[in-house]
């Protein structure tokens, strides 16, 4: 009975020696091939986000162009309208004049009166028809004013749609430099894990680290006491390479001695 025991416990130590090596082969198959491929990956998607960046910034400025010119035509058309606007006036004042002098030369009944009649009546449709061309004109001018108002507002629309998708590639563009500068092309130390062993710890409780810091650390593949524990220098400044907003000195004098506490580690 006792030597079945002592086989199963056996049993069960190199599986744990064997589980253990598997884990570690495990980190250093993801520290040395997986992670400088996610790394090349995500250099190609920096370099796609900043063409398309680039790419839709010219836009704008053809865009910006484009809605310059229209101002520019919109604003000589309003001339153009006051104008015709005003020759249209002196038009219908010169029709009135002549209908006045031509009612006083009909009221006459001499001949030489029927002859400044017939020619008053000559102005009269000469001012007539200057009167509709300039009315044609008018109208004409007023209709590409309103087509080249639609299409300054049309402009307007794909001006603002394309500055939200600049602030969405921008967006973008953090993120995957982020993730670069997180994944970096530099080797992550050896203790870095693909998983945390069992329940991850609460690193909170180390200085200065909040929900979104311990978030950044997990995503480095830091998530117990007794990693922070064992950092050496290299490991101090690949950690400080690799998060934003943490000092060097925290790191080294309050998180690698209260995670030793935390862990265990310092009670021996």
């Amino acid at each position: 009975m006792t030597y079945l025991m002592l086989q199963m416990i056996g049993g069960l130590l190199i599986s744990a020696v064997l589980g253990a090596l598997l884990l570690w082969l495990g980190q250093v198959f993801w520290g040395r091939l997986v992670a400088p491929v996610r790394a090349k990956t995500l250099e190609y998607e920096l370099e796609e986000a900043r063409a398309d960046l680039n790419t839709q910034g010219a836009r704008i400025e053809g865009l910006q162009k484009e809605l310059g010119g229209l101002t520019q035509q919109i604003v000589t058309l309003q001339r153009a309208k006051r104008q015709l606007t005003a020759t249209l006036d002196a038009r219908n004042r010169a029709m009135q004049e002549v209908h006045e002098r031509l009612s006083a030369v009909e009221l006459e009944e001499r001949p030489s009166a029927r002859e400044s009649a017939d020619g008053l009546r000559h102005e009269l449709r000469i001012a007539v028809q200057e009167r509709d061309e300039a009315n044609t004109t008018l109208r004409q001018a007023e209709a590409r004013g309103m087509r080249l108002q639609t299409e300054l507002e049309v402009l307007h629309g794909i001006h603002e749609r394309m500055l939200e998708d600049i602030e969405r590639l921008k967006g973008r563009l953090r993120d995957a430099e982020l993730e670069v500068r997180s994944s970096g092309q530099s080797r992550p130390p050896a203790w870095v894990m693909v998983q945390p062993f069992g329940p991850r710890d609460d690193l909170q409780r180390l200085e200065g680290v909040d929900p979104s810091l311990e978030r950044m650390l997990n995503r480095l593949g830091i998530y117990h006491f007794h990693q922070i524990a064992r950092f050496e220098a290299s490991d101090v400044e690949w950690l400080v390479e690799h998060v934003d907003g943490v000092p060097e000195r925290t790191i080294r004098d309050s998180w690698i001695v209260d995670a030793a506490h935390l862990c265990g580690a310092g009670d021996n």
